[in-house]
């Protein structure tokens, strides 16, 4: 006779953990699709399916809410670019690789919700004080993943960091012009700007790389 099994029931922690995430998942959503000042708690309650009592449980006030969303929208970006900055075509040749995840990033929906609170943070102190020191704990860790690709390829630090900070200001204009004007050239203005990189060798790379 088959043994029946009984369903594990999930702990108060899990609960509660899987209550929070569905919180800030409807705040990333409701960012996205409505702006900061758009955003409400209480259609962030519904779409979380959560009272307000529950929702204030773990997030006091919208502020609370977006912070949290923040921090987790750069916390799963983090951990893509690390990943693909590790990658054995990212350390064989990282230009073209950095070039890729940057425009990946930009051009994501995590960006669009970044791009929407850093405008918010310009008027709104906390905010501002509070988005700051994630966004730069972000850019470390992805540096410091990235400049570890370009020396495993021999790359120069100082060439590095200059190939990689001109990508990202190039492609962080390109995206957000995108936003405006669709992507159909995308494709082409980042092989030109390839093209152009590779105009400028690494003076310093190490012989046989």
């Amino acid at each position: 006779m088959a043994t029946k099994l009984t369903p594990v029931r999930p702990s108060q922690e899990q609960r509660s953990d899987a209550t929070r995430e569905r919180l800030i998942k409807a705040t990333i959503d409701c960012i996205a699709e409505k702006g900061y000042a758009g955003t409400a708690t209480a259609e962030i309650n519904e779409r979380a399916g959560v009272s307000s009592g529950a929702r204030v449980h773990h997030f006091r006030t919208k502020l609370d809410l977006v912070i949290a969303a923040a921090a987790y929208t750069y916390e799963q970006a983090t951990e893509d670019s690390v990943a693909a900055a590790a990658s054995p075509a990212a350390r064989s040749d990282p230009l073209p690789a950095f070039v890729q995840d940057t425009y990946r990033f930009y051009t994501g929906p995590r960006y669009l919700v970044q791009h929407e609170l850093v405008n918010a943070a310009r008027t709104t102190e906390e905010l501002s004080k509070a988005i700051r020191p994630i966004a730069d704990a972000f850019r470390h860790k992805v540096n410091s993943a990235w400049l570890a690709a370009f020396k495993s390829a021999g790359h120069s630090q100082g060439w590095s960091e200059r190939a990689m900070e001109l990508t990202v200001v190039m492609v962080r204009g390109l995206a957000l012009g995108s936003f405006l004007r669709g992507r159909d050239r995308d494709a082409a203005v980042l092989r030109l700007w390839k093209e152009v990189m590779a105009r400028f060798p690494d003076e310093g790379r190490r012989p046989g790389r």
